[in-house]
């Protein structure tokens, strides 16, 4: 069974490991003044009051998930391998694959190895053969950093699998900075060797919605002219309907025989796989 040494992620000496599923790290760093703190019994290895990290009393509005069920070839084939994996933003995770490494910037459960950052994150060079992240990198600062970071922690022939949102409302888990477009998935990771940029058959066009039932709320809002009443009544019951009918809709839409220009156009995510040379 492989070991994964985890590294401070201030001077990059070791500070703990990870084997057979199980992770152990010291109080501090034995080369400088880092101190791993622990929250929840969950590692942290960022700075940042715990209170800002903290986030398991606001998670009950998101939903957990075992990503070996996700029927997404690439965890599939990653899980499969019993090959050292990274799973970026996992915190919701239920996965119990002995290979991955689920780690978070933030506290959403206790289903979680460690608590870092991903543009700073605490393993040695060329380490994992797989990492993915899902629904992460629209959350990320500067995501180009972190893709520089992946890269260096992956072997020579791993792989990175990344799903983004490109065609989402603005949604904070806390934070929200970025939605991307296939030419800037090829910029931040033009280090690889990009496999493939599509649209994800494996987010929902009900995502679609929100951003419809955003603009109801806006009309709300709104206060017209008598004349112009009508018109913002027809507006409100069109985005009702739309938002009943997506979701019967979804499964027929979301197939990857439907992928076109106009898909791209529209894709509530986007998803890369890419090689590192």
């Amino acid at each position: 069974m492989s070991i994964v040494n985890i590294v401070c992620p201030r001077c990059t000496y070791n500070i703990g490991v990870f084997q057979s599923g199980l992770i152990e790290v010291y109080d501090n760093c034995s080369n400088c003044d880092f101190v791993v703190s622990k929250i929840e019994d969950v590692p942290c290895l960022r700075d940042c009051e715990e209170r800002q990290i903290n986030l398991i009393s606001k998670a009950s509005t998101l939903l957990s998930y075992d990503s070996s069920n996700l029927k997404i070839p690439f965890i599939d084939r990653a899980l499969q391998s019993d090959l050292l994996t990274l799973e970026l933003g996992g915190g919701l995770d239920l996965c119990q694959n002995k290979n991955l490494i689920k780690s978070d910037a933030f506290l959403y459960s206790k289903e979680m190895h460690l608590i870092s950052d991903a543009h700073s994150l605490p393993f040695a060079d060329e380490t994992f053969s797989f990492v993915y992240a899902l629904a992460v990198f629209e959350h990320l600062h500067s995501p180009w950093i972190a893709a520089d970071e992946i890269f260096r922690v992956l072997k020579p022939g791993g792989e990175v699998f990344v799903l983004t949102a490109f065609m989402q409302h603005e949604h904070g888990y806390p934070n929200h900075y970025f939605n991307m477009t296939r030419s800037g998935l090829e910029r931040i990771f033009c280090n690889f060797e990009i496999n493939q940029i599509k649209p994800s058959s494996h987010s929902s066009f009900d995502q679609l919605s929100y951003i419809f039932m955003d603009f109801a709320s806006f009309l709300n809002g709104v206060d017209l002219e008598r004349k112009f009443k009508d018109q913002k009544h027809r507006l409100q019951n069109a985005v009702k309907i739309f938002c009943d009918s997506v979701e019967e809709l979804d499964p027929l839409l979301l197939n990857e025989k439907n992928i076109s220009q106009d898909w791209f156009k529209i894709a509530p995510s986007i998803e890369i796989t890419a090689l590192k040379k």
